[in-house]
């Protein structure tokens, strides 16, 4: 096997056919940035529409924005150009608060819509806050619900879900190892038994086609600062 010198992989770059889409992020000289599952990088165009938002809508329009910019509908606006990349349909999807806000609002919601349950699924790897969330919710509720989280290497977590379960609550691809949930299958056999999804899509969107829509996906939440290079917040 030929040993690869510099030259020989700066050739491969300049061969990448995905090589001119760095031209459109702006990024520092000399790095190599890896960490878009974090936080993706600053699109070129964004800071042009920033310039734009802050000189002329803020700076200049100021509260007339509202209806002159269209602020006012920029959840749906920004919802409906994110739908396709869920398989959502128009009007399904909004832009709005944290990811942890939001889990809050359609955790707390899917449990009052399945109240004569008292079980929530989830695992014992998924994302931190989002464990930080049902448990606050749980105490919020007297503690009365049994939270089983099941251990990442048990993928089979149809077995899990009985009548007795309320919510499955699940990250689509987990954080730490990369593997992708089944969302179809596990949405349809949680239904089967009567329980309520929650599915976070905060490290899946951009990334792997869903079809939110078609598979009858309860609730979803996600953000748009990691692969869609949407800024923090």
């Amino acid at each position: 096997m030929k040993k690869l010198k510099l030259e020989d992989l700066k050739s491969l770059d300049n061969q990448d056919p995905l090589s001119r889409y760095r031209e459109e992020f702006y990024l520092p000289k000399n790095t190599i940035y890896f960490d878009g599952n974090s936080l993706g990088p600053v699109p070129t165009k964004t800071i042009e529409n920033l310039n734009i938002t802050i000189n002329d809508e803020w700076g200049r329009d100021l509260i007339n924005s509202w209806n002159k910019a269209d602020w006012i509908n920029l959840p749906q606006t920004l919802g409906d150009k994110i739908a396709p990349l869920l398989g959502a349909k128009s009007g399904e999807v909004i832009v709005v608060d944290s990811t942890s806000v939001n889990l809050f609002k359609v955790l707390t919601s899917a449990l009052r819509l399945n109240d004569k349950r008292k079980k929530i699924i989830s695992e014992s790897t998924n994302f931190p806050s989002d464990l930080y969330i049902l448990e606050g919710v749980n105490a919020m509720s007297n503690n009365q619900y049994e939270c089983l989280l099941i251990e990442d290497d048990d993928i089979d977590i149809e077995k899990y879900i009985d009548s007795s379960v309320a919510v499955v609550m699940l990250s689509h691809i987990n954080y730490k190892t990369g593997r992708i949930s089944d969302m179809k299958t596990i949405t349809n056999y949680a239904h089967k038994k009567g329980a309520l999804v929650v599915w976070d899509l905060s490290h899946s969107v951009g990334v792997i086609p869903m079809d939110l829509h078609n598979i009858g996906v309860d609730f979803a939440v996600g953000c748009t600062y990691k692969h869609l290079n949407g800024g923090p917040g």
